[in-house]
């Protein structure tokens, strides 16, 4: 069961991050291109959740801050390669 609530959060997370969920309003967050999770966590605190990314080595990870969803997936590196705002 475990398995399959982490497989359904993955797959609403790829459809956020590639512009297909419900009502397709996502804002990117270029501004964290390139920046460590360190940096991130420094301003947001630790996320809601976090998913391992075995495909990468990275981890797919959920903040809800301020009253606003933000999806960010770093790479192996643990350097921030996509990051949206999903509303």
């Amino acid at each position: 069961m475990k398995r399959s609530i982490m497989a359904g959060v993955l797959a609403l997370a790829m459809l956020a991050m590639a512009g297909c969920a419900g009502q397709g309003q996502e804002q990117s967050q270029s501004q964290w291109l390139g920046k460590s999770r360190s940096d991130l966590s420094a301003a947001m605190g630790e996320p809601k959740s976090a998913v391992p990314l075995p495909d990468t080595g990275g981890e797919m990870m959920f903040y809800s801050y301020q009253g606003h969803h933000y999806v960010f997936e770093t790479g192996a590196d643990g350097k921030i390669e996509k990051a949206v705002e999903v509303r």
